[in-house]
């Protein structure tokens, strides 16, 4: 029967305490908390007369732990009557300390007392808050004292938990949709001409290639049942031999070949053409001749600079060393200035989510900044679907302030603040991006523009920036 009783009571303990903390967690009330730089503990215990005898010593030591790291605070002593008097006769005969050093409290139980909660204890104190204290938890480890010095290490009781980090709520973009979506695709084509004419002949030189670019974006675009055209752009160029006047009229004329090529071969007879010429291209050929090696590269410059009359410019370059420059300029550069700029503008639709899916590898830029957001947005948030698209999107929208916002959210819950810096440097004006501003200015230190920044973000609707004011004292930003 001895043998029983001895392994009995730590079970009765067990049970009994479980049922206490319990009863307590049920007002409400965490047993651990944070409050600014403290970690604050409070929970009551205790020890029924019935399940702690008169001979019997319990001692409990709440111990805050998270994986490795712990600290230990002070312990609770409950001791039977009997015991009690044996631990003050050693106290006075050896000096032997009869509860532990440092003890929060020591409660006699004695038997047959009518109010129970005499043998119960308000156990409070606070330390010191460390950050690897958050998301740990509070552990009442129990050691029973019994009669011949026998002693039990009862399994230890978790408490409570502590509140993990509270992380700021960062803010992601999706801007509402805009304007129609115009874009234009342009090429330039050396289509040649014979000197002095404005034939279109697709065998002569390197016109049967030149056109097949034409023919290409033109049969690209046409082709797309989703584009609507609004404008075909022309400009014609003419290189500076003849007079200004005729090739005034040279430029146009090159420009109408093209024109009348693109209605026939693509029945393009009721768009829009818009058109323009350079009747002498002046300033092409000075870049050539700037990176020449022209032995009269300077006097030729001279000219193209001091001489205001082209057709008088001409006439001085013709002279310059017997017409040795002229001659070259003649073969390898002018017909390099008879070319036609061409540019097809047209409008593109809407496209849902699971057309941008497809798109965003194949045409991004077909897309807008509002329908990278929301494709961005309809990935998870850590995926490399979500970090693709939006790397995409500051490529084609560079200065746009939700682009550069969205960017830096990604970069913040990577760690990487300094490219978060960097991408809201340039889009700190925006009222938009003063939330995620203000998570910068608390990881910087500065906590009075941080929440400044929440403030006023709050103020314009952003609900990430209320909850960030909410919880503004237990920010952290362990992502």
């Amino acid at each position: 029967m001895k043998h029983t009783a001895k392994y009995r009571i730590p079970g009765l303990l067990a049970a009994w305490l479980l049922i206490s903390v319990t009863a307590y967690g049920q007002e409400g009330k965490p047993a651990v908390f944070r409050e600014g730089d403290r970690l604050h503990v409070a929970f009551t215990v205790g020890a029924d007369a019935p399940q702690l005898t008169a001979n019997e010593q319990l001692v409990l030591t709440p111990v805050v732990m998270n994986g490795e790291n712990r600290v230990q605070l002070a312990p609770v002593v409950f001791t039977g009557r009997i015991r009690q008097k044996v631990n003050e006769r050693r106290e006075r005969l050896y000096g032997t300390p009869a509860v532990p050093d440092g003890a929060f409290g020591n409660v006699v139980v004695r038997h047959k007392r009518k109010s129970p909660a005499e043998n119960t204890l308000r156990y409070t104190g606070h330390i010191p808050f460390e950050s690897w204290m958050a998301g740990g938890k509070l552990v009442l480890y129990r050691d029973l004292l019994g009669c011949a010095g026998h002693e039990w290490s009862l399994s230890p009781l978790v408490l409570d938990r502590i509140a993990a980090p509270v992380q700021p709520q960062l803010s992601f973009l999706v801007p509402a949709p805009g304007p129609a979506k115009r874009r234009g695709e342009q090429i330039t084509a050396v289509v040649h001409f014979p000197q002095g004419r404005s034939v279109l002949l697709r065998g002569f030189a390197d016109n049967r290639r030149q056109l097949q670019r034409i023919d290409s974006l033109t049969t690209g675009v046409l082709h797309n049942d989703t584009l609507s055209v609004d404008n075909v752009f022309l400009k014609g160029y003419a290189s500076p031999e003849d007079t200004y006047a005729f090739n005034t009229r040279l430029a146009a004329n090159r420009v109408r070949s093209i024109q009348s090529y693109l209605k026939e071969q693509f029945g393009l007879t009721d768009a829009d053409f818009t058109t323009a010429t350079v009747p002498e291209d002046w300033d092409s050929l000075r870049r050539w001749v700037v990176v020449s090696e022209l032995p009269a590269r300077d006097d030729v410059l001279a000219v193209i600079d001091t001489v205001a009359d082209p057709d008088a410019r001409d006439a001085f370059i013709r002279r310059i060393d017997n017409g040795k420059t002229y001659n070259k300029l003649l073969r390898e550069v002018y017909p390099q200035l008879r070319r036609v700029d061409y540019r097809i503008d047209y409008t593109l639709p809407d496209f849902t989510v699971e057309q941008c899916r497809e798109l965003i590898r194949s045409h991004p830029e077909w897309l807008s900044i509002g329908e990278m957001c929301r494709l961005a947005a309809s990935y998870p948030v850590d995926s490399p679907e979500r970090a693709y698209v939006c790397a995409v999107a500051l490529e084609y929208y560079p200065d746009d302030p939700c682009a550069c916002n969205n960017m830096a959210t990604l970069a913040f819950r990577r760690g990487d603040v300094q490219t978060a810096r960097q991408c809201l440097s340039r889009c700190a004006d925006d009222p938009r991006s003063l939330n995620n501003l203000g998570v910068l200015y608390l990881i910087d230190g500065d906590r009075e523009k941080a929440e400044y920044c929440f403030m006023l973000a709050s103020e314009n609707g952003s609900a990430d920036a209320a909850w960030n004011l909410a919880w503004f004292d237990d920010l952290s930003f362990d992502w």
